[in-house]
């Protein structure tokens, strides 16, 4: 079987790096792209991706690559008992009645920066220039002590690790087991979990593996994961 090759940008980076050299000890070869938007000649059939958003979604554009990811809309179908607060998806033109501080994420990523914002006044100037058709996800504020990361594959959680505040990552992954079975998710991503402060775990959210950092992961757990989050669309 001809090994995978993953392709990653060239710029120096710790994570990506430790992933790399865990790619090549698993038999696969490596290639860093500059020039993303002009990739050099390579065997789709072999490639996968893994960096940001632009060199993953440009490469997979440029390559005819199929990227694996959770739909937009995944928190939306995600039972209360596990997120533990209050959620909706809205319009940027329907939105109204809130009490302001309120969390605020475009549901198409990236379109502006998602937080917590203190007044109206503070979103409309974030999200200056879009139409009022655009979607956003819109919760109540919740306080996270810790903030965790798991890597996904075939409804088992591959690796887990504390990356905000102190808490036990073994029980962070079996909260995400949780998640696994209660949720619809593609066959690999990301899902991240938060400590609330009276003990309870709660879904924060879910990602791409393609793009997803470790956040204090392991290397070797991911490769599976980030194998299978690409490959050449039929």
């Amino acid at each position: 079987m001809t090994p995978l090759v993953l392709l990653i940008p060239d710029k120096p980076d710790a994570e990506r790096d430790a992933v790399a050299t865990a790619w090549e000890s698993a038999g696969g070869s490596v290639s860093r792209i500059g020039r993303f938007w002009e990739p050099p000649e390579v065997d789709r059939a072999h490639a996968r991706v893994y960096g940001n958003d632009t060199f993953c979604l440009v490469l997979a554009e440029k390559l005819a690559l199929h990227l694996v990811s959770p739909h937009d809309r995944i928190l939306e179908s995600a039972p209360e008992a596990l997120l533990h607060r209050r959620l909706r998806i809205t319009s940027l033109g329907k939105l109204g009645g809130e009490p302001f501080p309120v969390f605020v994420k475009p549901v198409t990523p990236k379109q502006f920066k998602s937080g917590v914002y203190a007044s109206r006044e503070a979103l409309a100037a974030e999200t200056h220039g879009l139409g009022p058709e655009v979607e956003v996800i819109v919760s109540e504020v919740v306080t996270f002590v810790a903030e965790a990361r798991a890597f996904v594959l075939d409804a088992s959680v591959k690796t887990c690790a504390i990356y905000e505040g102190s808490a036990d990552a073994e029980d962070a992954a079996q909260f995400a087991a949780q998640v696994i079975h209660a949720i619809e998710l593609p066959r690999t991503c990301v899902v991240d979990v938060g400590l609330l402060p009276d003990g309870r775990w709660a879904l924060v959210e879910c990602n791409a593996t393609w793009g997803a950092g470790l956040n204090g992961c392991s290397a070797s757990s991911v490769v599976d994961c980030i194998a299978s989050a690409s490959s050449a669309a039929p």
